[in-house]
């Protein structure tokens, strides 16, 4: 699908107000969870930890997914909020581990400090773990049918561990050559695999077929993959340490490459019967980041 002209850019402001406002929701939500179920805790410092890194939140693009895919099929957006924030804490707990100084060492985050500066090293290793086990506490605590459930979080833990993010940050760490392929599947493990998690919790959600599952999880997984070249490419003259998608391609390689996924992207979308408006404007959104 080509956008161009009038209707081409009032989509990109439809969908950045969108994206806007559902963060804007998804943190009055997360200010309410730390009042009501994390506030009073016996170890004060942890809370103040998980309140620091949860808060505010980001783009919530992850969980602003989940959503547009479940309302997709007829889910209001009340009923998707405790996927939502069960994700958006499941992203805030790998953003943590990843600054870590044994990670990648990060000083900022948000514009503010990492967990790792603000609150120690200690503190913020206990704090991604609170995190973590806080996402499956939400997860099993929704007002869902159990086979719902179940399958949500057998989708997240599996894009979270060992064949998921920690596989793709093992692999970051893992002083591998700078090649294409080690940075696509990199790039699959540690990002993709969440944006087509969260894709397809949606979809388990609204209870849709198996096939229209397994297209709207590939469509997140391309469109995880054009994000992070989009962020790769932003980071092109950063630290030449790291492995980077357009330092090896080059800046024009890397624009036809994300032009690629992000085409595969829309292909996807075509296989489902619905409108898909939404998740089509999301192409355009990560298009124009």
């Amino acid at each position: 699908m080509s956008l161009m002209g009038e209707d081409y850019v009032m989509m990109r402001c439809h969908i950045k107000e969108r994206v806007k406002d559902f963060s804007n929701l998804v943190g009055k939500e997360l200010t309410k969870l730390i009042e009501t179920q994390v506030t009073g805790g016996p170890a004060a410092g942890l809370v103040n930890a998980i309140g620091y890194c949860i808060l505010p939140p980001g783009k919530c693009l992850r969980a602003f997914l989940a959503s547009s895919v479940a309302q997709t099929f007829g889910v209001s957006i009340e009923r998707t909020l405790p996927l939502c924030l069960a994700i958006e804490v499941l992203h805030s707990y790998s953003l943590v581990h990843d600054d870590l100084p044994s990670m990648d060492n990060a000083p900022t985050r948000r514009g503010k400090n990492s967990c790792h500066i603000e609150h120690g090293e200690a503190l913020a290793l206990l704090t991604g773990d609170a995190l973590l086990t806080l996402t499956f506490e939400l997860l099993s605590s929704m007002d869902e049918s159990c086979t719902v459930k179940c399958a949500i979080i057998r989708v997240i833990s599996d894009a979270c561990g060992h064949r998921g993010m920690v596989a793709g940050q093992a692999l970051d760490m893992g002083n591998l050559e700078p090649s294409l392929e080690a940075v696509k599947q990199i790039h699959k493990l540690k990002t993709a695999r969440l944006f087509s998690a969260a894709c397809e919790s949606g979809a388990i959600l609204a209870e849709v077929s198996t096939d229209n599952q397994q297209a709207l999880a590939s469509y997140g997984e391309t469109l995880g993959c054009a994000f992070q070249a989009k962020d790769d490419l932003c980071d092109i003259n950063e630290d030449d340490s790291c492995l980077n998608v357009a330092r090896i391609l080059g800046r024009e390689k890397t624009l036809e490459y994300i032009d690629y996924l992000l085409h595969q992207s829309e292909e996807y979308l075509e296989r489902i019967d619905e409108d898909t408006a939404v998740l089509k404007e999301l192409v355009a959104f990560i298009r124009n980041l």
